[in-house]
Formats: structure tokens, C-alpha cells, sequence
């Protein structure tokens, strides 16, 4: 199964805030047709930040949310050459970016996409091919991952 193609990429993304940069990653999601209201989805991602930062820490965040908003479960990929305070565990900030959206009904399978990809993001390697790659090795390298 294919999660993401090079249209769910932006290797360029807009913003400097947590706010912006999840503002970006909503309307990048609307516009890919993955859901119905980007108020709606931008306010799961940001009580999702407000109860628990989703900055993994080496530069990388896994914002993520359950919505009613989401008609079909997605994963998008954003970069930027600013680093976003994200509050990470690590106290870096945050320049790469995998956002995760599940239907409020019937997304169990993709907590474990989740799961997976955490397991992953701890390796430098995977990290390091994620803020180098162009958009179709990084296409490749998170379908890799999450199949």
C-alpha cells in the first residue's frame, strides 16, 4: 500500500510558528481532498500540540490527530530550511515534519503507522535521508517504511 505520493510533499513549507506551519500542513491537506474542514483538522492538531508536543526530537515532528474532518486517512510530508520552536523533547527546533490524519472512525490500523514510524525516526540515518532527500526519495523512503 502507497501512503503518500510527491503531491502530499512540500519540501518548502511555510511558516514560523507551530501555528503557521500546522495552518500550512491543514490547507495542504484540504487541497489534496484527505478533509472536509481545516478548521476543524487545524484545531485537533493544535490540542494535540497543547496536550503533548509531537516533536520527536533531531529536528522532527509527528503532528497527528483523530477527526471527524478526515474522510480518508493520510500522511504528508513537510520540510523547511527554519527551525520551529516545537517545544521538542530535545529542545531542538523542528524543520521536518510528518503529519498523520485518521478518521474518527475506523483509523485503528493506522495508530500502528504511527508506532512504526516512531520506531524509525529514532534513527539517525532515517533522519538524515528524510532533511537531504528530494521529494520522490522521501516518497519512497516512508512508503518503505509504513508498508
Amino acid at each position: 500500500m502507497s501512503f503518500l505520493n510527491a503531491n502530499a510533499v512540500n519540501l518548502n513549507i511555510g511558516g514560523n510558528s507551530a501555528y503557521s506551519v500546522l495552518k500550512n500542513l491543514a490547507a495542504m491537506a484540504a487541497d489534496l481532498g484527505y478533509i472536509n474542514d481545516k478548521q476543524a483538522f487545524m484545531q485537533t492538531l493544535l490540542l494535540r500540540e497543547q496536550n503533548h508536543s509531537t516533536g520527536f526530537g533531531s529536528g522532527v515532528a509527528v503532528p497527528h490527530g483523530k477527526s471527524v474532518a478526515v474522510v480518508k486517512p493520510f500522511v504528508l510530508f513537510a520540510r523547511s530550511t527554519l527551525d520551529i520552536d516545537w517545544k521538542a523533547m530535545d529542545g531542538e527546533g523542528v524543520n521536518c515534519w510528518i503529519c498523520i490524519g485518521i478518521p474518527e472512525i475506523g483509523g485503528e490500523e493506522q495508530v500502528n503507522v504511527i508506532s512504526t514510524l516512531c520506531r524509525k525516526i529514532i534513527h539517525q540515518d532515517f533522519i538524515q535521508q528524510l532533511k537531504t532527500g528530494n521529494a520522490q526519495d522521501v516518497v519512497a523512503l516512508l512508503n518503505q517504511t509504513l508498508s
